[in-house]
């Protein structure tokens, strides 16, 4: 088998091709650029979401705070001071007091109208020195896509709870 010889390739070939590789890649470093463009937007635009999201719950889970502490602070004057003459120890929640001092307290809260459709869930006295309040809230962040997403956003739900202490 012969050796071919190897190609000779003169100052002007080299000119031309080098010419043609550049002609080649016109237009590729703009696409490149557009497309860069639009992931760095997009995950942008998820993580704003996510950090919405995240500040709902955060406000949610105040107001249930909030409202588990009215509740447990919410003890009839008669019932503390004045023996009643029941079973139960003096200053004893019932959940009809948690549920009315826990309703009256979110309904007085400024941020309880930023969120959309907070509803109580459940007020109860846990062990009649506990008030545990549920509340559940809808969270619509600004740039999701909702054609992809639910279009009535996230259902987002927090639990407070507020213990009443008493000295003898």
């Amino acid at each position: 088998m012969r050796a071919r010889p190897a190609p000779v390739i003169t100052l002007r070939r080299a000119r031309e091709l080098t010419r043609r590789l550049r002609r080649e890649e016109d237009g590729q470093t703009l696409l490149l650029g557009v497309g860069l463009i639009c992931v760095v937007l997009a995950l942008l635009f998820v993580a704003a979401s996510a950090t919405a999201i995240y500040l709902d719950l955060k406000t949610l889970t105040s107001l249930a705070d909030s409202a588990a502490a009215a509740g447990a602070d919410g003890l009839e004057e008669d019932s503390y001071y004045g023996g009643n003459g029941t079973d139960t120890a003096p200053a004893a929640l019932t959940d009809a007091q948690v549920r009315t001092n826990a309703a009256a307290d979110l309904s007085a809260q400024p941020s309880a109208a930023r969120l959309e459709g907070v509803t109580m869930i459940s007020a109860r006295a846990a062990d009649h020195q506990t008030a545990v309040v549920t509340l559940q809230a809808r969270s619509r962040p600004p740039f999701l896509p909702w054609g992809i997403v639910p279009a009535d956003g996230f259902t987002i739900t927090a639990t407070g709870s507020a213990r009443m202490t008493t000295t003898q």
